[in-house]
């Protein structure tokens, strides 16, 4: 429907939101890869590891790429397969095989009822093409339950809270690879199926948006306020992602333009900025083997770099100026309040919050007396500088030229 839509065939086609977000999976997959240079190292089987990297990587390019909802359906579960033997392969603690079977029973759990909606949409329509603009609805008569049933799998996906259990559990048992493929990418499947089906549904997010929105924003306060009392940074990075895909969510549920584009904003800011901050947590547990807040003291002495980069990273993860974190909350905060002004009250405590956990996180593993850990530790080395470089250089740079990643509607 779009004069800017490439269409490669009919099952595969490319607009500007598929695009960005295509560019985002090859750039942390490459990213992922050069952080994972200690399998290479310790001969933990790393052909198979580059082989499920970049399975991933083209299931995650096949998704985007779809403009059948059925080849979309099939690619988005695809994409389950490598991260699961990601996680179960090169996870950490025995606590990997709970942690990937939440995740595949949450994801598969939701997912097959929104398979038996595909069917019932395609038994109406008779095609199942994003790039036809009108489509019926199944069930005229019960509207909002169909609707529910249908992106149920991308909200698990996201995830939106209430819905989120699997997530803290994959991130904190994954490798540091599958923790930033997952927060990078794998949650902007939810927001990018969700955003394809309100564009084909137009009318249902009107009808919804009075449901999820408030619960979304209430579980962003609530996640929030438990990346405050965390011990484990991977564990805080996991929480906050939630919050972040609460206030994305009742973005794109506002069916505004500003809501839509402050959304496409946000995937790719906090896909790089959380990736980035994952990046650092393992750089952090790889130097002193421990993930607690409270061991990892007094860095600041020891690499006064790190410290840099744990300062931009959390910076941008708090969306301070300049970064298109900044630019997303505003138009995402700006499209929530059109819609009623009572949310007012959650997105104030939810600016705040956000703050105070990236300030907590900051202070309380830069600053502080160092630990018998922190002495006599190896110095960091250039692949690390790069990585840090890649992910947080562009957060910065996108804000001089914010029409790339929102101008897509």
């Amino acid at each position: 429907p779009y004069p800017w839509t490439t269409t490669m065939s009919s099952l595969f086609s490319v607009d500007l939101m598929s695009s960005t977000l295509i560019i985002l999976t090859l750039w942390i997959s490459s990213l992922m890869i050069m952080a994972s240079y200690k399998i290479k190292h310790n001969h933990n089987m790393p052909k198979n590891f580059i082989i499920m990297c970049l399975s991933l990587s083209i299931s995650l390019i096949l998704t985007f790429s779809s403009s059948n909802l059925f080849m979309f359906y099939i690619f988005f579960e695809t994409s389950l397969i490598p991260i699961l033997i990601l996680i179960l392969t090169w996870g950490y603690q025995p606590e990997r095989l709970q942690a990937s079977m939440y995740l595949m029973m949450y994801t598969l759990t939701a997912s097959l009822p929104m398979l038996v909606m595909i069917f019932l949409i395609y038994s109406k329509n008779n095609h199942l093409s994003f790039l036809m603009s009108s489509w019926l609805s199944p069930f005229p008569n019960m509207m909002n339950i169909w609707w529910f049933i249908l992106i149920l799998a991308f909200l698990v996906k996201m995830p939106m809270f209430s819905l989120h259990l699997w997530l803290p559990k994959a991130h904190v048992e994954a490798p540091v690879a599958g923790s930033m493929i997952l927060a990078g990418v794998l949650l902007k499947l939810g927001t990018y199926g969700l955003m394809r089906m309100s564009l084909i549904f137009t009318f249902m997010n009107k009808q919804s948006s009075s449901i999820i929105t408030p619960l979304a924003l209430w579980g962003a306060v609530v996640t929030s306020l438990i990346c405050i009392r965390q011990t484990d940074l991977k564990a805080l990075i996991a929480y906050s992602s939630i919050g972040h895909m609460g206030i994305l969510l009742a973005g794109i549920l506002s069916s505004t333009e500003w809501g839509w584009q402050g959304a496409m904003a946000m995937m790719i800011a906090h896909g790089l900025s959380s990736s980035a901050l994952f990046l650092l947590a393992n750089t952090t547990y790889e130097l002193t083997h421990t993930r607690s807040i409270f061991l990892t003291k007094g860095m600041i002495i020891v690499f006064p770099t790190l410290t840099l980069w744990w300062f931009i990273a959390t910076a941008a993860n708090m969306a301070a100026p300049p970064s298109i974190n900044l630019l997303s909350e505003i138009l995402l905060i700006t499209a929530t309040l059109s819609q009623t002004t009572y949310l007012a009250i959650f997105l104030m405590l939810l600016s705040f919050l956000t703050a105070a956990y990236s300030l907590f996180l900051f202070a309380s593993t830069q600053h502080g007396a160092t630990t018998s850990t922190s002495i006599s530790l190896p110095p960091l080395n250039s692949s690390f500088f790069l990585n840090s470089t890649l992910h947080l250089v562009p957060i910065f740079l996108l804000i001089l030229k914010p029409e790339l990643i929102c101008n897509w509607l």
